[in-house]
């Protein structure tokens, strides 16, 4: 009998296929092995670090990070000591690193702080891959069939790069919201994906037998037939054993669907408007290579290019002609700006020549913009950098900076201070300077900055991380990870208007910029350029080519005094194609 689970749409799309249920690897506790914890750790380490190194090449910086803390916390001293004890009174090794780990964890959920409290899912997953490498399942790809729908509590970094993404057919997660993991990794490769599937798992196990049954840690059983399932990420629908009636309508819709890929792609390149005014398709960038996808696929500009990319992975920082030569290459990629944003690492990124210190709440410590100003030798190379590459022949006006983490006037008035200072020293006007609205203190003060800058473009992954006290890297508070918050909206809301009476522009780009509703409400709102994946470019241009600016207005001032996300999204779903 057919059964749908409600899920929240993370990527578009419709997909039909066997299930792959990742689930953590059977390994016994007193599993025979006579290897050595210390090898054990650095096979880990290792194994983990060279992973790290592979997204790093493909720019996924951000799955990187996490898997280099990892690596760390496989080496940890003290962990070492505690396995290598209960070892020593004649504990198994595999029990030994879980019982080691299970202290670790749990003295972090003890903790007061709620960011180290959600740390404690991290350590497991130090613990999971400890235990892999005793067992010698955490080697290289996972095997499934072609067009698998891949099923799990959540997926982390360590899960998805070894996934073969091209012949996934889709995603569904328990945990994760819009802005989680796998909604990223999902949306980026083009995949449907549905986070938020509350028993997906008890649900494909309890019913019938039969399930295609992997492990994070190795091999999927390739023996067993997968569980046919329809993935509906239009809907919002997770679909076991669909009846006919049902396959017989997501073939339809399937055949819509492609037919309207055809239609987007005939918007590569188009002049986007809404009300006659022109919105901006640009792209985010973390590299070289971002900024090259993005020229292909007919970007309008770059309007976020994570600078610290050249500054990680490496034991010295960045010269001044690297950063020039960098900065001057993805300018001279596009007519329309590039927005580069200074420097923003932190507590919660390993930057060992700079020896950060250790903080309790990275996110809410030294980052961004307070970094910079702490380290004027790091900060004035490349504000010099940025004026160089900004002064070059023929790219005048193309270059906009941008300074990220900005919660003040005085943050505001020092970072600007640096810029003139630099320009006067160089001899060259500075290039249009703005602030990443990532904030609530940001966006609430937003009237003042607008006097200030040039423009604003806002960060929503941080902005709603900070309003509603929710980790986004932590799946399980997917739910609390909506960029159509009201609440959220509302802090938009007044930045937009700020904006327009300071007579500058608003951008957004955060993963809420490809998300349609919040989209379409967004330049309701005001918005004048939405910064996304590559990929995307052309379905946003194609879906502002088909609101109603007149209904999208209206709508989106209604939306502002709804109480949740979910009401905002019944209200607005209507307007969309």
């Amino acid at each position: 009998m057919s059964r749908a689970i409600v899920g929240r749409v993370a990527s578009e799309g419709l997909a039909f296929g066997p299930t792959v249920a990742l689930t953590i690897a059977e390994v016994p506790d007193d599993l025979p092995t006579d290897a050595e914890f210390a090898d054990v750790a650095r096979a880990t380490a290792t194994r983990l670090e060279e992973l790290a190194r592979r997204l790093r090449d493909e720019e996924r910086t951000e799955e990187a990070d996490v898997l280099e803390a990892y690596a760390m916390m496989a080496t940890d001293p003290a962990l070492a000591k505690d396995v290598a004890a209960r070892t020593l009174e004649g504990v198994p090794l595999v029990a030994a690193i879980r019982a080691a780990i299970a202290g670790v964890a749990a003295a972090f959920a003890a903790m007061d702080d709620e960011y180290f409290r959600q740390r404690a899912d991290d350590v497991g997953g130090v613990g999971r891959e400890l235990v892999a490498t005793v067992a010698d399942t955490g080697q290289g790809l996972l095997t499934f069939p072609d067009g698998a729908i891949i099923c799990a509590v959540d997926l982390t970094p360590a899960d998805t790069v070894r996934i073969d993404l091209e012949r996934v057919g889709g995603l569904a997660t328990e945990r994760g919201g819009p802005t989680s993991h796998t909604a990223i990794v999902a949306r980026s490769a083009g995949i449907p994906a549905l986070v938020g599937v509350t028993g997906l798992l008890a649900a494909l196990e309890g019913d019938v037998d039969g399930d295609v049954d992997g492990d994070v840690d190795g091999d999927v059983d390739g023996d067993v037939e997968g569980r046919v399932v329809l993935l509906d990420a239009e809907r919002g629908e997770f679909v076991i054993d669909p009846d006919v009636a049902t396959l017989r309508d997501a073939d339809l819709r399937m055949g819509v669907a492609k037919e309207l890929v055809v239609l987007q792609r005939k918007y590569h390149g188009h002049r986007t408007t809404f009300d006659g005014e022109r919105i901006l398709v640009a792209a985010n960038a973390g590299g070289t290579n971002d900024v090259s996808t993005a020229a292909a696929a007919a970007a309008d500009g770059i309007g976020l290019l994570r600078s610290e990319f050249l500054f990680l992975e490496r034991t010295s920082p960045p010269t001044l002609e690297e950063q020039t030569a960098a900065y001057r290459e993805a300018v001279a990629a596009f007519d329309d700006p590039t927005v580069v944003r200074t420097l923003d690492i932190g507590g919660d990124k390993d930057v060992a020549y700079l020896e950060l210190a250790v903080e309790e709440n990275p996110f809410l410590g030294v980052r961004g913009l307070r970094l910079c100003l702490e380290h004027p030798e790091l900060f004035d190379v490349q504000l010099d950098a940025l004026l160089a590459a900004g002064d070059a022949d023929g790219l005048a006006g193309r270059l906009k900076v941008m300074l990220p983490m900005v919660s003040s006037l005085g943050d505001l008035a020092a970072g600007a201070a640096r810029l003139e200072e630099r320009a006067v020293l160089a001899g060259v006007a500075p290039p249009p300077l703005g602030v990443m609205i990532e904030t609530p203190a940001a966006a609430l003060l937003a009237p003042h900055f607008a006097r200030r800058v040039a423009f604003f473009s806002i960060g929503t992954n941080d902005l709603v991380q900070y309003v509603t006290a929710a980790d986004r890297t932590n799946g399980a508070l997917g739910g609390h990870q909506d960029p159509s918050n009201p609440a959220v909206l509302q802090l938009i809301d007044r930045t937009c208007r700020a904006a327009d009476a300071a007579g500058i522009e608003t951008a957004v780009c955060g993963e809420a910029a490809s998300d349609p509703v919040t989209a379409a409400v967004m330049l309701g709102l005001g918005v004048r350029e939405l910064s996304v994946a590559a990929s995307r470019i052309d379905r946003v241009r194609w879906l502002i080519d088909q609101l109603d600016p007149r209904r999208v207005r209206k709508v989106a001032r209604l939306a502002l005094e709804l109480p949740d996300a979910d009401a905002v999204r019944e209200l607005v779903s209507p307007l969309l194609p």
